[in-house]
């Protein structure tokens, strides 16, 4: 048994020893390469050899890094200064470069570190399959070996110091292999032989962990790293087990080791795997069932310690450039890494009401906690984003929240609002720190946070379901009063100018404006917003207040939206419609409130926000126009509004907003929302087209009174075939008039064919009335004839548009009528007609035929264009 147990003993001392030796001699072997490669790129650079020779000897730390100091003799050391050209050196690599490099030359010593841990694990296995030593001491020679290995890279780390190159990578290899057999010792305590319980083997890992980022400290970044993520990886090798709420304070632990590693070390990747896996081991536990409370606690230690221990400080003190400006910098990238990912595990890991709460909570400290680091003012206002954020994503996170949540909580959205007005009064705080841009951005993250969250608030929660409608306005009134108040505090301290008070006054107005729409409905609510919309008009025009063109802007598209969808166009003239009074206060509201607020801003000159704002409610209000004629005209002639005259309308609202929609995408800058316009004008377009189709056929009067049609409503000419079919046919010629497209000559001719079908119908109702326009009642004699004058009267209107404008087409288009006419009278009228009246309709057809023809004979002089 001895002479067994002296084996393995010789066995692994001649394992160590071979490695050791392996190292030592790729150590001399890079060493000399190193040399050689620094004296070529010397001569090649023009330097005297006797210079080349001692920079080459001399060892030089890798681009960016911090190498530990250790003694130089004074051979080493270079008898001149090197050359400028020398010192700067190339950009610093990316971090995945610098690896691949370092892989590429290096990669003997990870390689040696794995061989040395595997032939720990082979002494212990062979010391279990021969059964030569009891559990406690297969894990006491194991542990013992550990040691051992740590123990021998701290001696060659005092011996030859420590680096990321040569020599220096020995210790660190030796101890991270040891760091590594202490791990497999430990578990195989707790897994093998449960020789240990699971806090004990936590507590005992956890203590392994800290010792690899102590070594690391000392002995280089790769063993810092193998700390980290053993560290991490330790409690999920343990398997299933209970208080695993507690591990969010081990992980926090881990987070602030490693970073607080980085702060003097500078090895911005360390402290990136420093807060990335712990977050990441911390939602792993929470998807396994773990509280939420914890993972809070490990996201705020995450974000707080993740922006200020890289850095070297206990706070945050990064200056220069944000992180768009030096996207390469370490500091700022960990800072990202930790706010970006603990807001993504807040979002998707923490319900509501503790998601709500933090993150209201987060936006508020981390302006504060970042107030001395102006290079990471980006990503603190960034952090703001995370209020509304979580109220957005609440239903998602939180089970039943919106069915029962919110009357658990029916304080949170006052709560929200709350902790927003919070927030917006420390970005204001940091913008009267800040200067420049700076100051801009913490002022328009200070307006945009309060009302942001209020709109969300409103949009997914409906609280005024559970407050009540009063209770919920008055709180967006209130806020509508700190909105005011900032404006009112800005303007005195900006001299009445600049973004801060025209970014606070945009908020009071939306806020009134949100109040407005949850206390009041219908008809008032139309009419505050008008009301509202003058006012900003007035106050721009007063204080000279660019930003309150989003005021007006926006106002009108509600107010054009309220017109035609919300209530729309069926508490106007539907079954239930509104009374007189609220209609024409409805329509004057609508039209009047932009008509108002342009007249207002006309001597005002067009920049930015006004700019868009004037073009805006330019098109919302011609664009309403048509819409109002058919809603008025839909009114006078009958109590009920039928099918045909129905669908008129709103075809007649859709070529509105597609023209609406085209003439924004031409005036306005384009981009990305010219696009977006010019996709809703297509869309509307199209459903137009559908409108228009059905008009046509399924509700045609043509079909008779039945399901889907009904009888026309008015008088002779003055009726709702008006609204069914010209109205549209003259709003759709005038959205298309000036453009020369294949779409502009197709909607042409669509306009043509609803002409052609009201003046037809029209004639119908002539001689049939409102009741007796379907096609089953046959057609009268003198409706007959009465197509044909129609005919001839559309051929010779053609040929006076052909004199007054000189074009060909016209005149074409007028003989092609005329000649359709007499088509017409001599293949149906013929037939159709008796009597008298037969006689007297082709004795005024060729009549009729002559006198064009000698009208179509002297306009054709007259244009200077050949008949024949």
């Amino acid at each position: 048994m001895a002479e067994l147990f002296v084996l393995i003993v010789l066995l692994a001392v001649t394992a160590i020893v071979l490695a050791l030796v392996a190292l030592m001699v790729a150590h001399r072997a890079r060493r000399q390469i190193t040399r050689l490669s620094h004296r070529l790129a010397l001569l090649e650079q023009g330097l005297p050899p006797a210079l080349a020779e001692t920079v080459a000897d001399t060892p030089r730390p890798a681009q960016g890094r911090v190498a530990w100091p250790r003694s130089v003799s004074p051979a080493e050391t270079p008898a001149e200064p090197l050359p400028a050209t020398m010192e700067q050196g190339p950009r610093t690599p990316s971090i995945f470069a610098r690896f691949s490099q370092w892989l590429r030359t290096n990669w003997i010593y990870p390689v040696a570190g794995l061989a040395l841990v595997m032939a720990a694990i082979y002494l212990v296995q062979y010391s279990i399959e021969k059964g030569l030593l009891s559990p406690a001491a297969r894990i006491g020679l194991a542990l013992a070996l550990g040691a051992a290995l740590v123990a021998a890279g701290l001696w060659l780390r005092r011996r030859w110091g420590e680096g990321e190159t040569g020599a220096g990578q020995v210790p660190a290899t030796l101890a991270g292999a040891g760091a590594v057999t202490l791990f497999a010792a430990v578990l195989a305590a707790h897994h093998l032989y449960d020789m240990m319980g699971q806090g004990a083997t936590l507590g005992a890992l956890a203590l392994i962990g800290a010792l690899s980022l102590g070594l690391g400290w000392t002995l280089g970044p790769m063993l810092a790293a193998l700390g980290v993520i053993g560290a991490v990886a330790a409690p999920f090798l343990l398997g299933p087990g209970e208080g695993s709420d507690l591990l969010y304070a081990y992980f926090a632990l881990i987070v602030i080791l490693g970073t607080a590693i980085d702060g003097f070390r500078h090895w911005r990747w360390v402290s990136g795997l420093a807060v990335a896996l712990p977050l990441l081991a911390g939602a792993a536990i929470r998807t396994g069932g773990a509280g939420a409370d914890g993972l809070v606690l490990l996201i705020a230690v995450a974000m707080l310690v993740g922006t200020a221990l890289p850095g070297g400080a206990l706070m945050p003190r990064a200056q220069g450039p944000g992180i768009r400006q030096a996207p390469r910098n370490g500091i700022l990238v960990v800072a990202a890494l930790a706010i970006a990912l603990g807001g993504v595990l807040l979002l998707a890991q923490v319900p509501a009401p503790l998601s709500v709460l933090v993150g209201g909570l987060v936006a508020l400290v981390l302006p504060l906690w970042t107030r001395h680091a102006p290079a990471l003012d980006d990503q603190a206002g960034a952090a703001a984003l995370l209020l509304p954020a979580t109220v957005a994503l609440a239903a998602t996170t939180t089970p039943l929240f919106l069915a029962a949540g919110l009357n658990l909580w029916p304080w949170l959205p006052l709560a929200a609002v709350g902790l927003a007005v919070g927030v917006a009064l420390v970005h204001l705080w940091r913008s009267e720190q800040a200067q420049g841009l700076a100051r801009r951005n913490w002022a328009l993250a200070s307006a945009a946070v309060p009302g942001t969250t209020a709109l969300a608030v409103e949009a997914l929660w409906k609280p005024a379901t559970v407050l009540g409608p009063s209770l919920w306005g008055l709180a967006l009134m209130g806020l509508a009063a700190v909105y005011t108040a900032l404006a009112t505090w800005s303007g005195r301290r900006d001299a009445g100018q600049g973004p801060r008070l025209g970014s606070y006054a945009v908020g009071a107005f939306t806020m009134i404006a949100l109040a407005l729409m949850v206390t009041l409905g219908g008809v008032a609510l139309t009419a505050a917003l008008a009301v509202l919309l003058i006012a900003a008009a007035a106050m721009d025009r007063r204080l000279t207040i660019p930003e309150l063109g989003w005021i007006t802007g926006l106002g009108a598209m509600i107010l054009s939206v309220r017109l035609v969808w919300s209530p729309g166009l069926e508490s106007l003239i539907g079954a239930n419609r509104n009374t007189a009074w609220e209609f024409w206060l409805v329509l004057a509201a609508s039209l009047g409130g932009p008509v108002a607020a342009l007249g207002l801003l006309a001597p005002l000159p067009e920049a930015g926000v006004r700019r868009w704002a004037r073009v805006v409610m330019e098109t919302a209000v011609t664009g309403m126009v048509p819409v109002a004629v058919g809603m008025v005209l839909a009114r006078f002639l009958a109590d009920v509004v039928q099918p045909h005259a129905a669908i008129g309308i709103e075809a007649t609202a859709l070529i509105a907003m597609a023209w609406v929609q085209t003439q924004r995408a031409d005036r306005l800058p384009r981009g990305l929302m010219a696009r977006v316009r010019r996709v809703l004008a297509a869309l509307f377009a199209g459903l137009a087209v559908v409108a228009i189709l059905l008009g046509l056929t399924v509700l045609s009067p043509l079909q008779g009174p039945g399901w889907f049609s009904g009888p026309v409503k008015g008088w002779p000419l003055l009726n709702d075939l008006l609204i069914a079919y010209a109205l549209p046919a003259a709003v759709l010629a005038w959205a298309v008039h000036g453009r020369r497209s294949i779409w502009s000559r197709a909607a042409t001719a669509l306009a043509a064919v609803l002409t052609c079908t009201w003046i037809g119908l029209a004639i119908r109702h002539l001689w049939h009335g409102g009741r007796g326009m379907a096609l089953q009642t046959g057609f009268a004699q003198g409706e007959l004839y009465a197509y044909t004058v129609a005919l001839l009267l559309a051929g010779a209107a053609a040929l006076a548009l052909a004199l007054r404008f000189g074009a060909h087409r016209y005149r074409v288009a007028g003989l092609a009528l005329i000649g359709l006419a007499a088509a017409k009278a001599f293949l149906i009228d013929a037939g159709g007609l008796t009597g008298l009246m037969r006689v007297g309709a082709f004795l005024g057809l060729g009549l009729s035929l002559a006198g064009l023809a000698w009208l179509n004979a002297w306009v054709s002089a007259r244009v200077g264009r050949d008949t024949q």
